[in-house]
């Protein structure tokens, strides 16, 4: 069955107001402004929008991430949250390519000028990769590596421990559920390997909000011998608002 077909039964639907588009939209004309972008000056952390002044923003001054420099495309508003729930939930993979298009409009040069070696997607656990049927993360991650050239790994980072929904807990209880809950590959990648063929990497995840599943994978990987590690999310949210 042709592409061409499917998309006749099917229509590509808008990531904003969920109506049918052309094929060759990523975005009906009247949403192209629904959602809104982060803008400068960023949050050197987590890619966050900060006052004028400030380099990091109050969530990251106080925290010790380990990672070391974030990307973030969208304020995680109503309305990115819905269409990130059609992404994840409802089967809606094509999202991702407007997420993507807009991550290279606006941060490709960020992501060249941090230089990973490798992108790495967030895992999901297998239960629920078997549930949707991918990783939206890896979606995320394949188009941006298509685009700039820059390998994706998806068989280095392991989602080890099945974890409640960090939607659900609150912000103290969202490092102790995750705690442990990513490790790496260690028989088939050993540390002189991954020092040697992954010293500094990006990980790529949907959503950004305290932090906290970023900082158990770059826990993970500088366990396994990864030496620096950037960020990259599609949405931040959770920020004290300026």
């Amino acid at each position: 069955m042709s592409i061409a077909f499917l998309r006749a039964l099917y229509p590509r639907k808008c990531p904003a107001c969920r109506g049918a588009i052309r094929a060759d939209m990523l975005i009906c004309p009247d949403c192209r402004n629904v959602f809104k972008h982060i803008g400068p000056p960023y949050c050197l952390k987590c890619g966050r929008h900060v006052k004028e002044d400030e380099d990091y923003c109050p969530e990251c001054i106080s925290k010790d991430h380990r990672y070391m420099a974030g990307i973030a495309v969208f304020e995680y508003d109503s309305r990115m949250k819905r269409s990130m729930s059609d992404f994840k939930f409802n089967g809606w993979r094509e999202n991702g390519d407007y997420y993507v298009a807009e991550t290279l409009k606006y941060h490709a040069d960020d992501i060249m000028r941090f230089g990973p070696y490798a992108l790495i997607p967030v895992p999901i656990h297998k239960s629920k990769r078997a549930y949707r049927g991918y990783n939206q993360a890896e979606i995320i991650a394949d188009g941006i590596g298509r685009a700039l050239n820059i390998g994706v790994v998806k068989d280095l980072l392991i989602r080890s421990r099945k974890t409640k929904a960090q939607k659900t807990l609150g912000q103290e209880s969202r490092s102790a559920n995750l705690k442990s809950a990513f490790s790496c590959d260690t028989a088939r990648y050993d540390e002189n390997t991954v020092m040697k063929l992954f010293p500094r990497v990006m990980l790529v995840d949907d959503i950004y909000t305290t932090g906290a599943t970023m900082e158990g994978c770059t826990e993970a990987l500088m366990k396994a011998g990864v030496q620096q590690v950037g960020i990259l999310s599609i949405a931040a949210g959770g920020a004290v608002m300026l």
